[in-house]
């Protein structure tokens, strides 16, 4: 998957999300919506009208790549100015502070600045490459990066550092954690089941896996063919467009651009709900906006094995194929992945987490090719056509909506069909963000974006209170 030249900064790597941001419990008070689902007993949902972070000119949480891009417009922001402060940041809580080890990596910083200078000297030129121009945004260590930047592709494993690309690759996969945390403004992710919309909702932001097959996979370390996608995490349904736009998304649900459905605007959009979550029903129903409960989707238990079963057959040869491509390696195949950990157990497997099972159990898969093919076939029609089709039919609905936690993302992931996340709220308990996923039929991204323009009007995204608090600390 190649992003387009005018993408700027590509300069770090998401690695794993942080239980950091579940310590602290929110300091001010929000609008109580009592009647959230059992498994959230106290929380709170965010409305549009309340604000916990000053809207400054800038915000390193919560500004976004539009309003940024409006500060470079007004010379009150530079590129250079921002990446200096995007990298204080990850000093600062990165492996310090809250400790959030969200990257694994950063490009090395005079050579960031540098760019940033450039990108600068651009503007004042009246030439910008974007609306991402001079943005820095994050890539997780699991897409293969320009070999000048200095990071290695790992995918969180050792045996693959010091590999090299066999070609240049601009190709990025999100960490929550550090959009959030403000060490990056956007970022790109890949999802087999739940990896973008999940921690995307963890983290408060906007999230979209598209239709399986509309982004390039060239340069991603793979897990599966057939369910795996190139994804993205902003802090506005704006910046998500933008992001998936220059992603080189192609496919009926990208024709014509993304940006006119930014309205904020329900314009007759119908909402299906699979269980009764008042909190989220009662504000839409509110607006004016029609409400279809219940909804019946397909179970989690009943795609979870098939799902499994197809990861277990595709992950080995499409592994290795990738392996295959690169220019150095000191593995070439999961066989010998498999081996080089049990040689070096101390830093791969070490007793916390001490199994490589599903390694292992993709070596030993005993499922053919023809097997997999008919379980695929039977998962896409489960799950698509007498799954979230029939519903969407049935009730002349424009998507089906569940919280982020449940098993939606599994069965739009089963189906092929794109799947969105919005903030919704956060917990009282913990402080920790919660967010509402959508998903539509195959190529109906055009009507998640369009739902997520007018859920920004209704719902305020913000950080987590852990994040704030930290920030107005400094500021004091």
């Amino acid at each position: 998957m190649k992003i387009r030249q005018c993408i700027s900064l590509l300069w770090s790597r998401g690695l794993r999300t942080s239980a950091r941001f579940q310590k602290q419990r929110p300091s001010y008070d929000r609008n109580i919506r009592p009647q959230l689902p059992y498994i959230y007993p106290s929380g709170r949902v965010l409305m549009s009208q309340e604000e916990s972070v000053a809207r400054e000119s800038f915000n390193l949480l919560t500004s976004t790549a539009y309003d940024i891009q409006q500060l470079f417009d007004r010379s009150e922001l530079t590129a250079e100015s921002l990446v200096e402060q995007v990298l204080d940041q990850v000093d600062r809580h990165n492996g310090n502070g809250l400790d959030l080890r969200a990257l694994i990596s950063v490009a090395p910083r005079q050579k960031l600045l540098e760019r940033a200078q450039l990108l600068d000297q651009e503007r004042a030129d009246r030439k910008t490459r974007s609306p991402l121009h001079g943005i820095p945004f994050i890539v997780k260590d699991a897409i293969a990066t320009d070999p000048k930047l200095g990071m290695d592709t790992t995918a969180g494993s050792w045996a693959l550092v010091d590999s090299a690309t066999w070609k240049r690759s601009c190709s990025t996969k999100g960490s929550a954690v550090g959009v959030s945390a403000g060490f990056g403004i956007v970022s790109l992710g890949v999802e087999t089941d739940g990896s973008i919309v999940s921690p995307a909702s963890r983290a408060a932001l906007y999230a979209m896996k598209p239709t399986i097959g509309t982004v390039s996979m060239d340069g991603v370390v793979p897990v599966t063919k057939s369910l795996d996608s190139v994804g993205a995490m902003a802090r506005s349904p704006v910046d998500l467009a933008v992001v998936m736009e220059m992603s080189q998304a192609k496919g009926p649900g990208y024709g014509g651009g993304l940006s006119q459905l930014m309205t904020q605007k329900w314009d007759g959009l119908r909402i299906g709900f699979r269980k009764e979550y008042h909190s989220v029903m009662d504000i839409l129903s509110d607006a004016g906006i029609h409400v279809e409960y219940p909804v019946a989707l397909p179970l989690g238990e009943k795609v979870w094995p098939e799902i499994g079963d197809i990861m277990s057959f595709e992950f080995q040869p499409a592994f290795n194929h990738y392996l295959e491509t690169l220019v150095l390696s000191p593995v070439r195949n999961l066989k010998e992945l498999v081996e080089w950990n049990r040689q070096h157990t101390d830093t791969e497997l070490p007793k916390e987490h001490p199994s490589q099972s599903y390694l292992e159990n993709a070596l030993k898969c005993k499922i053919s090719a023809t097997e997999n093919a008919n379980t695929l076939a039977s998962l896409r029609k489960i799950a698509g056509p007498d799954g979230i089709d029939k519903v969407l039919n049935l009730f002349e609905l424009d998507a089906v909506a569940a919280l982020a936690d449940s098993p939606i993302s599994s069965v739009a992931s089963a189906a092929g069909y794109p799947v969105a996340t919005m903030p919704l709220g956060v917990l009282d308990v913990n402080g920790r963000p919660f967010g509402i996923s959508m998903t539509a039929s195959k190529h109906q991204e055009k009507k998640l974006f369009q739902i997520m323009s007018a859920w920004e009007a209704l719902i305020s995204r913000q950080p987590p209170p852990a994040l704030v608090e930290e920030l107005n600390q400094a500021l004091r």
